[in-house]
């Protein structure tokens, strides 16, 4: 249960690296279906008699005018039956998928546009993937019609950060710029500009993108992960300072800050070489000097395989109180993990401490360890501990990428900080008596037992009354 657990929301490969994807895209939908039509209506539903019993509802008449896919027919020119809602006239064009041939069952049709139908017509002649691909979508990313926008940013979402980069100069950089600084933005739209910004963007940027990072106007600094990643994409090692003045160092750094320069030092790392790794390392250091939040770090140094800090961390473990004990266990992990010598010495000696905490490293984190095992997947172990927050996780409802400003100046980190940034992994700060993401873990665990219980009897029952 465990190792499926990790293996489901453990770390995954980078999309669009700070996106959400809001909803299936057009082309995800026409690729489940059988059959995907543009149709014009020629005749509206007879309206039925109200002494009629039958369960039959009428049906509107369509013209098919253009065939976008069809595994068994159906062709243009054909007349297709299906239930219609709403006051529509005759001769509007309706985008209509369906299922199960030779006997299709369409859906209830979807009013379009001339222009819709004419981006409808266009998709199905695009590449799978790549560059060129996405050089189509740019251009439709505030559409005035919903849909379209709507369609081309969960493109752009789902696309490999890759495929987003290789864009690169076909990007309209003046436009960026313009939605970036746009206070109604909406935040995961702007979030993905300034990855694109990130792939287009030059030394002439990085003004703004400073003032975005210092400003004190927490609407104008929603989105902060996404900003600290195009600016250090752009000003590379130079820009590490700045980040570790404001967030990394800096103890009044309020925890939703510290947690998005974290991220976006993870994907740097991960996904580019605009600054080495030795140099993101050095910047995650800076979090060991605060305490209450050095747990977050430690499973980076084991998936990067920094063992340089051994020391600190071994004085971290003899010096946590009740604001700091969640980091013992990750810090056991890291020495199972680590294949220096002395790490199993700390091991025997922490064991006499806090032999609490060894326990329950090797009970909840079986998978690896100093002999032999892969670091990774402790790592990867911790991270499914806490709440995911990675672009491959499952996304959340675009409202909640931003905590509300009507919570609890709390409910973002201990010591009374409130934040800023989406998708905060919150549960383990804000428990009583300060829980640590161990418990996280075994409800999670708990919770799939009893759903796969409650799913074994509920077959039994079926087989039961057959």
């Amino acid at each position: 249960m465990c190792l499926l657990l990790v293996s489901l929301i453990g770390p995954t490969s980078w999309a669009c690296p700070f996106c959400t994807v809001t909803s299936q895209t057009i082309s995800e939908e026409m690729e489940s279906m059988d059959a995907v039509v543009i149709a014009r209506l020629t005749r509206l539903p007879e309206t039925a008699p109200a002494h009629t019993l039958s369960e039959d509802v009428p049906k509107g008449v369509f013209e098919i005018s253009d065939v976008l896919k069809s595994t068994a027919g159906p062709n243009k020119g054909d007349e297709i039956r299906t239930i219609i809602f709403g006051q529509e006239q005759v001769g509007d064009q309706f985008l209509i998928m369906a299922v199960g041939p030779p006997d299709f069952d369409w859906s209830t049709p979807m009013k379009v546009s001339p222009r819709a139908a004419a981006y409808l017509r266009q998709l199905v002649e695009l590449p799978e993937k790549g560059p060129e691909r996405l050089a189509f979508f740019q251009n439709y990313l505030e559409d005035t019609e919903s849909l379209l926008a709507r369609d081309a940013y969960d493109e752009f979402a789902r696309s490999p950060y890759s495929d987003v980069k290789g864009l690169g100069d076909k990007m309209d950089h003046a436009r960026l710029v313009t939605w970036i600084k746009d206070p109604e933005t909406a935040l995961n739209r702007k979030r993905l500009y300034l990855v694109m910004l990130s792939a287009c963007g030059g030394a002439d940027d990085l003004p703004m993108l400073e003032q975005l990072l210092r400003t004190e106007d927490r609407k104008v600094r929603a989105g902060l992960d996404a900003t600290l990643g195009c600016y250090l994409m752009l000003a590379g090692t130079d820009g590490m300072p700045l980040v570790e003045d404001l967030f990394l160092k800096n103890s009044d750094a309020e925890y939703a800050d510290t947690y998005a320069a974290i991220m976006a030092l993870r994907f740097l790392g991960t996904e580019t070489d605009a600054v080495s790794r030795e140099r993101l390392l050095q910047g995650l250091h800076c979090l060991l000097d605060r305490p209450e939040l050095a747990d977050l770090i430690i499973p980076d140094l084991v998936r990067w395989e920094d063992w340089s800090q051994i020391d600190r961390l071994v004085k971290l473990f003899k010096e946590a109180d009740k604001k700091s004990n969640w980091v013992r266990v990750p810090i056991v992990n890291f020495l199972r993990a680590c294949p220096q010598p002395e790490a199993k010495q700390h091991l025997q000696e922490l064991a006499k401490i806090d032999p609490e905490a060894v326990k329950r490293a090797e009970t909840f984190f079986p998978f690896g360890g100093g002999d032999g095992s892969p670091a990774a997947e402790i790592a990867a172990a911790e991270d499914s501990a806490q709440p995911a927050t990675d672009s491959g996780a499952a996304a959340p409802s675009p409202e909640l990428e931003a905590p509300s400003e009507q919570a609890s100046p709390t409910a973002a980190r201990p010591d009374n900080a409130s934040g800023s940034a989406g998708n905060l992994p919150v549960l383990h700060r804000t428990a009583p008596k300060h829980l640590n993401s161990l418990t996280y873990l075994v409800v999670f665990w708990v919770a799939g037992g009893v759903f796969f219980v409650a799913q074994w009897a509920i077959l039994a029952g079926v087989g039961r009354g057959r």
